[in-house]
């Protein structure tokens, strides 16, 4: 049997660094709702047929043993929303808050590369509640309100030169 299954009929896991996995990362950029991890705990053998888990994609996703770019996504939202994430900042002496149900989607897509490029045998699920995710946010959103002070003072600068 082994020898009549092509590589298009069933996802192989590979060996990491502390187990084995199936990682896509072709799916996991260019098609989000498509598998693009495969968890060890999923491999009962070497070999999962893809037909199977087709079939079987939303329970498995469910049971944290499978992901697609996606269901990493849904689950960093879910994580942030439990966990009560936000990032505050002060502008012109006023402090704002900005919840995780706010957070950009850059960032979020940030967050799923990470959980994507590092995850090597666990379940995503397992991984991202493990995973504290402050300093990343800080880091997102300090940055961007840099550039964007940043580009109003080019606005200014540029304004003024035309000006005289």
């Amino acid at each position: 049997m082994d020898a009549i299954r092509p590589e298009n009929f069933s996802h192989r896991a590979g060996w990491t660094f502390n187990g084995y996995c199936y990682k896509d990362y072709n799916t996991f950029k260019n098609n989000p709702d498509d598998v693009c991890y495969i968890a060890e705990c999923c491999f009962d053998k070497d070999t999962l047929f893809v037909d199977y888990v087709n079939e079987n994609k939303d329970k498995l996703i469910n049971e944290g043993g499978l992901a697609t770019a996606n269901s990493i996504k849904e689950e960093i939202k879910n994580q942030l929303k439990n966990e009560e994430y936000y990032y505050e900042y002060e502008k012109e002496g006023i402090v704002h808050t900005i919840e995780s149900k706010d957070f950009d989607d850059e960032l979020l897509n940030q967050m799923a590369q990470y959980v994507f490029d590092v995850v090597d045998w666990q379940t995503t699920q397992a991984f991202i509640y493990e995973t504290d995710w402050r300093e990343d946010i800080k880091e997102y959103y300090d940055n961007k309100f840099k550039e964007e002070d940043l580009e109003i003072w080019v606005k200014i600068i540029l304004f003024n030169m035309i000006m005289n």
